[in-house]
């Protein structure tokens, strides 16, 4: 029988120190550019009651979660989505905070996958909720948090295609079809295969206006004016006209951010369309077949919770994100090190400890361990572990042994402290 004590389970992997230093500045990233627009960060619970997801319509299915029984025999499910346990806090907490919400996560989801073709059943997702502000501002400030986030992740050549779900229900307003007519409808416009669009109308019986008006959508494609002009023109009533207007609201804004030359209008943009009831998106980067990020204006879904709060948000997948600016030349490699390692004995440990924290509070990166007279292990090691600096302390001095130019000093403890001083080396001198 084959023993998988030694391996991960497909669709996930370890990450090591170094990958995970990168990553963790990227995330670093990601943080600074949430907090300098106001979202506060927080989590939800890694595992939450199968009820909270099952029967939410156009999200995540319910045979791509894990499933668990607990010991009170009850269903759970590991993290799949964010937004909604965060939909959930936001309806709980209205009664004791008024006003708009604004959250930020950094969170692993989990998804079954069982044709993997490189899927992920774990990775790490960053998103951002807005929750109690109904206005087109607030769609456009969501989407200028995700333009800004791959700008300065130093991803260059990316755009950000943008739909609205009420233009294509609106369409759908002036037909009676069944759902599973109206969603292949949504499938071939999403797909944009207009030859099967136009194979699949002709027998249904709706008006020949209507059909003509479908079987444009997946050409409304392309610079925002343009497409939103013929929208306008095309439009079969009120709500579409309206859905055509909030778009391009909310392309003005983003003009103003000065953002326009990353944004393209797709009116063929319409999945999840029980999901979502305005403005969607989807970031996208050059010769990357995934969007990287995706969103948009969900207001039904705290009703479901108790109390109804117009929302908006996105979530990017940080993996993927990384494998574009690796495949780009972009990803900068970050390197674990350590600045010092204090080797000492059992009569100086109580001077080293306090060498160690004394650098510590400069900024330095410093480990300390028990000297067994075996210098040319512990230099191995260092070179191993990428320590910069080896002291040991040798009666009243200190003895430095610079791995990197393979030299030996020796300094006394206030000289030496003088020596970084004088320096300005107050962080990391590496």
């Amino acid at each position: 029988m084959l023993q998988y004590k030694n391996y991960v389970p497909e669709g996930v992997a370890d990450t090591h120190w170094d990958e995970y230093e990168t990553k963790d500045k990227i995330i670093g990233q990601i943080k600074k550019q949430f907090k300098s627009f106001g979202y506060r960060q927080i989590m939800t619970p890694t595992f939450e009651y199968y009820d909270l997801f099952v029967g939410i319509e156009g999200t995540i299915h319910r045979d791509e979660m894990f499933k668990f029984i607990d010991g009170n025999g009850k269903i759970m499910v590991l993290r799949p989505d964010v937004t909604i346990p965060i939909a959930r806090m936001a309806a709980n907490s209205h009664g004791r905070y008024q006003g708009y919400f604004k959250f930020a996560y950094i969170a692993n989801v989990f998804r079954v996958s069982e044709d993997q073709s490189g899927n992920k059943r774990e990775f790490m997702q960053a998103g951002i909720e807005y929750l109690g502000n109904e206005k087109s501002d607030a769609d456009a400030e969501v989407v200028a948090v995700g333009v800004k986030i791959l700008k300065e992740c130093g991803i260059k050549n990316f755009q950000f295609d943008l739909g609205q779900a009420a233009y294509f229900k609106g369409l759908m307003m002036e037909v009676a079809l069944e759902k599973n007519i109206k969603d292949h409808i949504r499938k071939l416009v999403e797909e944009k295969n207009a030859s099967e669009l136009f194979h699949f109308l002709r027998p249904l019986n709706i008006p020949s206006r209507v059909k003509d008006t479908i079987q444009k959508l997946p050409y409304l494609y392309g610079k925002p004016n343009d497409v939103i002009r013929t929208a306008k023109e095309i439009a079969l009533n009120i709500e579409m006209e309206k859905a055509v207007d909030y778009l391009s609201e909310v392309y003005e804004i983003l003009k103003d951010y000065g953002y326009e030359e990353y944004i393209t209008i797709d009116l063929g943009l319409v999945n999840h369309m029980d999901y979502y009831t305005g403005v969607i998106f989807k970031g996208y980067a050059r010769n990357y077949g995934k969007p990287l990020l995706s969103g948009g204006r969900y207001d039904h879904l705290t009703k479901q919770y108790g109390l109804a709060l117009p929302a908006t948000g996105f979530g990017l997948n940080i993996d993927e994100m990384m494998e574009v600016m690796e495949m780009n030349n972009m990803l900068k490699e970050s390197i674990c090190f350590t600045d010092f390692l204090i080797l000492y004995t059992q009569k100086t440990r109580e001077r080293a400890f306090l060498l160690a924290e004394t650098l510590r509070s400069k900024g330095f990166i410093v480990e300390s361990d028990l000297y067994g007279r075996d210098l040319k292990g512990q230099i191995q090691n260092a070179e191993f572990r990428n320590i910069k600096e080896i002291i040991e302390l040798a009666g009243e001095n200190l003895k430095i042994v610079s791995i990197k130019n393979n030299e030996i000093k020796k300094k006394t403890m206030v000289q030496f402290l003088k020596n970084l001083e004088s320096n300005g080396a107050v962080f990391s001198i590496h």
